[in-house]
């Protein structure tokens, strides 16, 4: 008995699995971008267009739809999204329906993107508004950024992690 309702529990999971993992096929994302699935909007994912080399932080978010009128509608809105290349979208930033991010942009933590962002910016904010050009921020900070140990463009693993924890620990050392 217990075989057998691991076996339906092990077959319903691996179902459970594709059948999320349709949703997503067909995507338009470039080489080199660390993103999850939790990252793209759920309903239509495939509107979304990114780059090469872009990272989408934990808790971030692109979407291509609006339901906020279904209730009294019963219609969404749909719009594409397209990001460029070498985009970072921090934690928790939210990119809504029918925005167009340009190459070398930084979209602050927690933002909400409302409005199309010009190549080379930092934007942050709710809603977010350009703070600076992309390379001031790097010229601001110039002396604080250091090489990680590991490739971002390829999937970062438990062991480069540590790896990475165990240089910061020899750099940074305890502090009591």
């Amino acid at each position: 008995m217990f075989k057998l309702i691991r076996r339906l529990v092990l077959r319903w999971r691996r179902l459970r699995d594709e059948l999320r993992y349709d949703r997503y096929q067909g995507l338009n994302i470039g080489s080199g971008c660390q993103y999850t699935l939790e990252n793209l909007d759920g309903i239509a994912p495939q509107l979304i267009k990114i780059g090469e080399d872009c990272i989408l932080a934990p808790q971030s978010v692109v979407l291509t739809h609006d339901a906020s009128l279904v209730p009294t509608t019963g219609k969404y809105l749909f719009k594409p999204v397209e990001i460029g290349n070498r985009v970072f979208i921090g934690y928790g930033a939210v990119i809504m329906p029918g925005i167009h991010i340009g190459d070398d942009v930084v979209v602050g933590s927690n933002s909400v993107v409302t409005k199309d962002i010009p190549t080379g910016v930092v934007v942050a904010g709710v809603p977010a508004k350009i703070l600076c050009e992309t390379t001031e921020l790097a010229r601001r900070r110039s002396d604080d950024l250091q090489n990680a140990v590991f490739d971002w463009r390829i999937p970062v693993t438990h062991q480069v992690i540590l790896q990475q924890q165990a240089e910061l620990q020899k750099q940074f050392g305890k502090k009591s």
